[in-house]
């Protein structure tokens, strides 16, 4: 409100060189004088009060104002107060991607795939003599052949990984984002799920243990940050951070259905087995595939989501690969027009129950199967010691066989020294 200055005035005689007769007072012209000098303060003291509560009352344009000590005090206390309740989501702490490096970045490591050297060689029979494609002195070496990420979950030295990244390994060495190298045992590993589980002696060395979450409540717009070791150890523990783009996203790569997060957090070669984290800091997936870059493909990568994996790397654990699963005993040939038997496991439920190499399979459980995919999906529906009833077509006669479905132990003893 603009305060403007009392006017103040002075009553002045004037005289003239002839004296007036004085005159009297006229009493109509006070009493309007007085009327109107009220009028005036009346209004002086309105206007000042309308001033006053607009100024108060409506919202305020490019004012600036001075508040009490204690209502300032006050105002800082909401402002606080506000902060910390944005701070919190689910009653969980949000962090901001430097606290999610900071917190998870030292329960990333690398996984190294090493192998020993077998030269390549061929027999020449005009010479009766071993020729090399490669130096024959490597022999025996041992030398990397890959590497990926693995997320140390438990202090003691357990860590999880892609099993495509340990396949085929005769050692494998972890090393620790402070560079430290150790080697490790594989504890056991799954090919269906692509996961393993492996097992380092810290000795002295504090290692820190990633806080697996719930990716069962995961959210399709919530933040990913993906931490990992994208072509190899010349850029381990990169940090990447996007947003969840999908969930419950089914795979199949090599005739093994997967059940992934998509995200377009960026996901390279050698990432795989790393972490994907959510805003609270929680591990929610183990980074594992992704699209690559034909027909304008990007920003597609996958996850697998760690409430599916957790239970099997409590069976890679305690057992060596993952207990109760059913196994028929089969190879299948799909031929495009019909499903045929390839080859019968020896001592399986399918030799015990007499299928045979070329049988034709019609139904399973009575549905009907027109593909590997098709039969699987049945056959998981059961545990070990159930039983599968097969109509099959042999030598132009259609019978029906049951089989009971043994444990499949494919990946069992997979422990190396």
């Amino acid at each position: 409100m603009k305060k403007y200055p009392h006017t103040e005035s002075t009553d002045m005689v004037i005289y003239s060189q002839k004296p007036k007769k004085e005159k009297k007072p006229r009493v109509w012209f006070t009493a309007i004088c007085s009327a109107l000098c009220a009028s005036v303060f009346t209004a002086a003291v309105m206007g000042g009060g309308f001033l006053y509560y607009t100024s108060h009352n409506q919202p305020a344009q490019n004012v600036q104002t001075t508040a009490p000590v204690s209502q300032v005090q006050s105002s800082n206390q909401d402002a606080t107060a506000t902060a910390q309740l944005t701070a919190y989501q689910d009653g969980k702490k949000v962090l901001s991607i430097t606290e999610i490096a900071e917190q998870v970045g030292p329960s990333v490591v690398g996984v190294v795939n090493k192998a020993k050297v077998t030269p390549q060689k061929f027999y020449d029979p005009f010479s009766g003599r071993y020729y090399y494609y490669s130096d024959p002195s490597t022999e025996g070496q041992t030398v990397e052949q890959g590497s990926g990420s693995g997320i140390i979950f438990q202090e003691d030295g357990y860590i999880v990984t892609n099993q495509h990244v340990i396949d085929g390994a005769s050692e494998i060495s972890v090393i620790l984002n402070t560079g430290e190298e150790f080697a490790a045992t594989l504890v056991g590993q799954d090919a269906k799920t692509d996961l393993a589980v492996l097992k380092i002696d810290p000795g002295s060395t504090k290692l820190t243990a990633a806080t697996f979450g719930d990716s069962t409540t995961t959210k399709v717009g919530e933040p990913a940050i993906v931490i990992g070791n994208p072509m190899g150890q010349e850029f381990s523990g990169s940090v990447t951070a996007g947003i969840i783009s999908a969930l419950n996203r089914t795979m199949t790569i090599e005739n093994r259905t997967y059940n992934l997060i998509q995200t377009d957090a960026a996901i390279n070669a050698g990432n795989s087995g790393g972490a994907l984290i959510n805003q609270y800091g929680e591990v929610i997936g183990i980074t594992s595939v992704k699209l690559t870059p034909a027909a304008g493909i990007e920003g597609m990568c996958f996850a697998i989501a760690i409430s599916e994996a957790k239970p099997i790397i409590d069976d890679l654990m305690a057992s060596g690969y993952v207990t109760g699963r059913p196994l028929v005993g089969i190879n299948i040939k799909d031929t495009g027009y019909g499903l045929f038997i390839g080859s019968v496991v020896e001592g399986s439920g399918a030799e015990e129950a007499g299928l045979k190499v070329y049988d034709m399979i019609l139904e399973v459980d009575g549905q009907k199967v027109t593909s590997t995919q098709e039969l699987n999906a049945i056959r998981d529906k059961k545990k070990a010691g159930d039983y599968l009833t097969f109509k099959i077509l042999r030598d132009g006669e259609t019978m029906e066989i049951q089989v009971r479905l043994s444990e499949d132990k494919s990946n069992a003893n997979a422990q190396n020294g």
